[in-house]
């Protein structure tokens, strides 16, 4: 029986979303700044406008790959793990790395 998404699809929407949402807190609560340019400019227009772009930078590859899947599925697999290994790391050495300046 296919599922519906993988597991891993699930994992990485969550955990982008929760870095989404939690970016956007901490800029607004100003114990952080956004990096990214676009992102940044995107966050002086609006919240809508953040959440929109931001949103999008991570479920248009998502919902690429999902659909994919059906011929590829192996390669989608190993691409949602590999990419959310690669992204909590960079998500949890980023915060180390924040931490380590106060």
């Amino acid at each position: 029986m296919r599922r519906f998404v993988l597991p891993e699809t699930t994992l990485m929407v969550a955990l982008c979303t929760w870095d989404m949402l939690y970016t956007l807190y901490c800029v607004r609560a100003g114990l952080a700044q956004e990096a990214n340019p676009a992102l940044k400019d995107s966050l002086a227009h609006s919240n809508v406008e953040f959440l929109i772009l931001k949103g999008s930078t991570f479920l248009v590859p998502v919902i690429v790959l999902e659909v994919i899947r059906s011929h590829r599925p192996k390669l989608v697999s190993f691409a949602m793990r590999f990419g959310f290994i690669a992204y909590a790391a960079i998500y949890i050495g980023g915060s180390i790395a924040l931490v380590g300046k106060f």
